[in-house]
């Protein structure tokens, strides 16, 4: 399933910038490829935080069975009886898993093949793997299975407690991040209403004799290598002319853009100690920036 999300959208999209270039427009190309670009990245990154949130869900109910079976053990049911009560239960996103399991069992399938089939598909939880590490050492040695499954249920309990408290604490680093990042773009922005005119009102390759010199010109006069190929398209899709205020646009912008990705991957790791979080937040100020930035583009506000 995750291979058929990568490969589908990034097969739209080279479908989508072939087109584009065969238009032969080089602005609507520029459009293009953001588009492209959107496709691309979006629908993996929905995916990812989809089975994440299913993930976090599974946690959250998961010390709820592990204290049924536990239970059920105790009043003198075998582990593959415990299963299958508890399958009557409800537990959120979990009950599949353990109606999966149920089934398994009733079909002669062995109960630590089950547990290995199920820790695969929750193999990205580090509460779940090492839980299900510790109860299959247990049910192999033939110690106390219920003490065990309580242990384990406290032990996750807690766990949870506090990443709960410590989430509660981060959420003001998380928002004091989106506040650096959006003050780092208004004075990027700032600074290219600023410096892009004063520049511009600088006699054009002025020079001054001495050790030290001074040359006003565009740093991407005469040269098509990286990145000046690449600021050349961005100020396509800005409807800008080549120049220095071309040059100055695209590479705060591309500053932006980098800013807000890795700041977004930062939060997420403070916040929610995931990665997988931190993308959300990356495309929450990477869209941000983008649309600020066409805004001001298409109004024709930026320096000419």
């Amino acid at each position: 399933m995750e291979r058929k999300v990568m490969i589908i959208p990034v097969l739209v999209s080279v479908i989508l910038i072939a087109a584009g270039m065969a238009l032969g427009d080089p602005a609507t190309t520029g459009n293009i490829v953001i588009i492209a670009i959107i496709i691309s990245v979006v629908p993996l990154f929905i995916y990812k935080y989809s089975k994440f949130l299913w993930l976090k869900s599974i946690e959250e109910q998961f010390p709820n069975f592990i204290r049924d079976l536990a239970d059920s053990i105790r009043s003198g049911m075998s582990f593959e009886e415990a299963i299958k009560i508890a399958a009557r239960n409800n537990y959120g996103k979990l009950s599949a898993e353990v109606k999966a399991m149920k089934n398994r069992l009733s079909w002669g399938t062995p109960l630590l093949r089950v547990l290995e089939i199920f820790g695969k598909k929750t193999k990205d939880s580090k509460i779940i793997t090492e839980s299900l590490h510790i109860l299959r050492e247990s049910f192999e040695s033939g110690g106390n299975v219920a003490s065990t499954l309580d242990s384990i249920t406290n032990g996750i309990i807690v766990i949870k407690e506090a990443e709960a408290e410590r989430e509660s604490i981060v959420k003001q680093h998380v928002a004091i991040m989106y506040g650096v990042f959006f003050m780092f773009l208004f004075v990027a922005i700032i600074i290219i209403f600023v410096m892009v005119p004063m520049i511009k009102s600088q006699p054009q390759a002025a020079h001054i004799e001495g050790p030290l010199s001074i040359t006003f010109i565009d740093p991407c006069e005469g040269m098509a290598g990286f990145p000046c190929n690449l600021f050349t398209s961005t100020c396509l899709l800005f409807d800008m002319n080549a120049g220095i205020a071309c040059y100055y646009t695209s590479l705060f912008f591309f500053v932006v853009i980098i800013q807000g990705i890795f700041t977004g991957l930062i939060a997420g790791q403070v916040g929610e100690n995931s990665i997988i979080a931190g993308s959300k937040h990356s495309l929450i100020m990477l869209f941000s920036a983008l649309a600020i930035f066409l805004f001001l583009a298409k109004a024709g506000l930026f320096p000419a």
